[in-house]
């Protein structure tokens, strides 16, 4: 029985890695004594796998892991995701889960395959994005700058592969983006979830970039060419990610 399962990552658990992330949810459905089904040979371990692991530190309430049970107990979904969640915390939980259609051809591939867009928010500590960086100092207007910055024609970056380094064209893998949320709503047609403003800051940036097996943008290489067309540079941790959506082909 395949499942694809919503959690939400955030607050201090952030700061965990992909492989402990995988650990914790591999122990939490053996406490919530879930039929979680195993593969063979000498070294069984659950079947699962997640559409796209988090970069640490960045926080998210919408991430997906598809995970196979044996079977599942003839519950309604709310008092499901009780079950599941008693053994989670506060920071990474459970918010929706779905009894995958074998027969469905979809259904047979893994939610990493099918992704093909997430959505991003940033936030700058203490309301800034690069005014302490720039030469001459100088308060930075995030819209004004933000347009120019996506006028180009081109936005060559340079992107890091698992065996090289290649450049590309950024403009065409940036599929949209806003700067409140009400743009944002108007942007994807989609209700924006009450969303936890880490830093409290005054400047947003919503961007939905095109990710998955077959090209992967992250957020940060945007804010890098940000950053070098306003000839700055983001100082570390003075900014946080926070990823608020994926999209899927072929899920309905």
């Amino acid at each position: 029985m395949k499942t694809r399962i919503r959690f939400t990552k955030t607050g201090s658990l952030k700061f965990i890695g992909h492989l402990d992330c995988m650990r914790f949810f591999q122990k939490a459905f053996r406490r919530a004594g879930l039929d979680v089904a195993y593969t063979g040979g000498f070294s069984p371990h659950q079947i699962m796998s997640f559409a796209s692991p988090l970069s640490v530190g960045t926080t998210s309430d919408g991430e997906y892991l598809d995970v196979t049970f044996q079977s599942l107990p003839d519950v309604p979904e709310e008092e499901l995701l009780a079950l599941m969640n008693a053994s989670m915390t506060d920071e990474i939980f459970v918010t929706e889960i779905h009894v995958l259609d074998e027969e469905d051809a979809a259904s047979k591939k893994t939610s990493m395959a099918l992704l093909n867009a997430c959505d991003y928010l940033i936030t700058w500590k203490d309301g800034t994005t690069f005014s302490a960086n720039v030469k001459p100092q100088a308060d930075i207007d995030l819209r004004e700058t933000f347009l120019s910055f996506m006028a180009q024609e081109k936005i060559p970056v340079k992107k890091k592969t698992k065996r090289s380094e290649k450049e590309i064209d950024l403009k065409p893998f940036i599929l949209g983006f806003a700067f409140s949320g009400e743009e944002f709503e108007n942007m994807t047609g989609a209700a924006l979830p009450e969303l936890n403003n880490e830093y409290d800051s005054e400047d947003e940036l919503y961007l939905k970039l095109v990710s998955g097996s077959a090209a992967n943008i992250k957020p940060e290489l945007v804010l890098e060419a940000y950053a070098r067309y306003l000839h700055a540079e983001p100082e570390p941790f003075s900014y946080q990610v926070h990823r608020i959506q994926m999209y899927f082909d072929d899920l309905g």
